[in-house]
């Protein structure tokens, strides 16, 4: 499991950057609108989270669904990562009747943003 986190945000664009170990080749996949997770495709772990419309999110504390997945097993891998260390440090899944949502966690987001 990486063992560096390093947040990094992009007033400019609004996009906030998380980024878990040493930066490596990885596939990305867009799970939301505004969120693109990124996955080692040997061990299957997350080397990378972005999310647009950052401040907007954070603000609103709405949920995104997560559009993005789609049913099989690409999907059961992409919940894996997603609901797993270290990416459930920084978003939390729920299922409803709409479907998969992610919520942004508090505060250690906005602490990061501000620092």
């Amino acid at each position: 499991m990486p063992s560096a986190v390093r947040i990094t945000y992009d007033p400019e664009g609004d996009i906030l950057f998380i980024t878990f170990g040493t930066p490596t080749p990885s596939t990305g996949y867009q799970v939301a609108e505004h969120l693109v997770l990124r996955v080692h495709p040997d061990s299957r772990q997350a080397t990378s989270l972005t999310i647009l419309n950052y401040s907007a999110h954070a603000r609103s504390r709405s949920p995104i669904p997560l559009t993005g997945l789609e049913q099989g097993q690409k999907t059961a891998d992409l919940f894996a990562v997603l609901t797993s260390a270290p990416v459930n440090r920084f978003l939390r899944i729920t299922e409803d009747a709409i479907g998969l949502q992610a919520f942004l966690l508090q505060p250690a987001l906005d602490e990061a943003v501000a620092a």
